[in-house]
C-alpha cells in the first residue's frame, strides 16, 4: 500500500475511532445505565426494559440523542476505511458491501438510535399499572421501530461479516487474525455477560452499547495492527 492511502486510511479510522468512543462514553452507555426489573412471564424481557426505561432522566435521554445521533454517523468513515483496505485487498465484491454498510450506518444508523430513545421517552408517559406493554408502546414499536431496524440490521450484518470473511482469506494487509476486530465480536462479547454476571446498572449499560463497543474494538484493533506493521 502506498503511503498517501495509508495514510488516508489511518486518518478515517481515527475519525471513525473517535466517533465510535463519543458513541459508546456519551450516547449508549447513559441510556443503559439503569436497573431493569424482574417481570413474571417476561420471556423476551422487553416488559421489563420498558419499565427500567420509565426511570431514565431527561438529561440521559438528551445525551443519548445528542451524541449517538451524532456521533452513530461519523462512524461511517471507519468503516470507509475498513471497505478500502478490502478493496485493496483484491476482494471488490466484499468492498462494496461495506461501502454499502458503511453508507447505511450514516444515513439509518443514526435514526435508528434517535427511534429507539423515542420509545425510551414514550415509556415515561404512558401508565403500566394495568399489567402488560401498553398499546402506544407496541404501536411504536411495530409501526416505527421494528420497520427501519428491520431495514437497517441486515445490511450492518452484511458489512460485519464481509469484513470479518476478507480478512481471514488474507484479502487485506492485514494478518488473518486480525479478523477478531470485528464489530461482531465485540457484540457477541457484550451480549454474554448478562450469562455470567448478575442483572446490573453496568451490564444493562454495557449491552446497550454493545455495537459502539464493537466499532472501537474494530478501528482501534486495526490502527494498531497498521502500526505495528509499519
Amino acid at each position: 500500500m502506498d503511503t498517501k492511502a495509508y495514510a488516508n486510511i489511518r486518518k478515517l479510522l481515527i475519525i471513525g475511532l473517535i466517533a465510535s468512543i463519543v458513541t459508546v462514553l456519551g450516547g449508549e452507555l447513559t441510556i443503559g445505565w439503569v436497573e431493569y426489573p424482574r417481570v413474571e412471564n417476561d420471556l423476551t424481557g422487553m416488559m421489563g426494559m420498558m419499565l427500567g426505561s420509565a426511570n431514565l432522566s431527561l438529561w440521559q435521554l438528551a445525551c443519548g440523542v445528542l451524541f449517538g445521533g451524532i456521533g452513530i454517523p461519523l462512524q461511517y468513515y471507519g468503516f470507509k476505511a475498513t471497505a478500502q483496505l478490502v478493496e485493496k485487498g483484491g476482494s471488490k465484491r466484499a468492498a462494496k458491501l461495506i461501502h454499502v454498510g458503511a453508507a447505511a450506518t450514516a444515513g439509518l444508523g443514526g435514526i435508528v438510535h434517535v427511534i429507539c430513545i423515542a420509545l425510551m421517552f414514550l415509556c415515561r408517559m404512558v401508565d403500566f399499572s394495568a399489567g402488560g406493554i401498553p398499546q402506544p408502546l407496541w404501536d411504536f414499536t411495530l409501526w416505527l421501530v421494528l420497520p427501519i431496524c428491520v431495514v437497517f440490521m441486515p445490511v450492518y450484518y452484511a458489512m460485519t461479516l464481509a469484513l470479518f470473511v476478507a480478512v481471514v482469506r488474507g484479502k487485506t494487509c492485514l494478518p488473518r487474525w486480525a479478523a477478531v476486530f470485528n464489530p461482531l465480536t465485540g457484540t457477541l462479547v457484550i451480549n454474554a455477560l448478562p450469562m455470567l454476571l448478575p442483572a446490573s446498572a453496568l451490564v444493562n449499560a454495557l449491552g446497550m452499547a454493545n455495537m459502539g463497543i464493537g466499532s472501537v474494538l474494530t478501528f482501534a484493533g486495526i490502527l494498531a495492527v497498521m502500526k505495528k506493521a509499519e
